[in-house]
């Protein structure tokens, strides 16, 4: 009953947050491994993981390019103030290379068409910044050092403006990570999120 309590008011508190409209309960994906004896948390990010899928339903190319099924700020991922990120980043995507970078929030009018290393919070960022190929990996390994809102976005040219980031959140009232879908930013039609 504490957790749920304690759930509960963080829902309350992100609700009151600039950008946090209409975000659903708290919950921990499979792809997020919590360690709270170790103040860790391990997180599976996956670059247009529902490419796929999108095309199979519309048979078209589509323009949303995602991580782990998100995209545009309807997602956000909130950490432990304090707490080691391990990130294992993977490129699925059949057609572009992507990267991923903890950057600064931008408003859409001030995206930069493409981010460099020196954009990169806390020196998190994927290397080479424009991109890994196909299936390839990469590790992002930091600590959440400051209270505040993030970008996890992609630094390839025009993917951050195109959509291509979530939200991150660090939080000095949580005890473990966890996700936040904003369901007003999903469109039903799209297929779901990676669970």
């Amino acid at each position: 009953m504490v957790r749920f309590t304690r759930l509960a008011l963080l829902a309350f508190g992100l609700g009151s947050l600039p950008g946090f409209v209409s975000a659903g309960e708290p919950f921990v994906p499979s792809w997020i491994k919590n360690d709270p004896t170790a103040n860790t948390v391990a997180i599976e990010i996956i670059a247009d993981w529902n490419q796929v899928e999108r095309f199979r339903r519309g048979n078209i190319r589509t323009d949303i390019i995602d991580f782990n099924g998100y995209w545009g700020g309807n997602l956000t991922i909130v950490v432990p103030a304090a707490w080691t990120v391990h990130i294992e980043f993977i490129n699925g995507s059949s057609s572009f290379r992507h990267s991923l970078m903890v950057t600064r929030v931008y408003a859409q009018s001030e995206m930069p068409v493409k981010l460099t290393a020196e954009d990169a919070i806390w020196g998190a960022y994927t290397d080479p910044p424009q991109g890994i190929k196909l299936n390839e990996r990469r590790q992002l390994n930091f600590v959440a050092k400051q209270v505040g809102n993030y970008f996890l976005a992609c630094a390839r040219q025009t993917h951050l403006m195109d959509g291509h980031w979530i939200n991150f959140e660090v939080s000095d009232s949580l005890e473990q990570a966890v996700a936040i879908v904003d369901e007003s930013k999903f469109p039903q039609e799209q297929p779901p999120g990676r669970p």
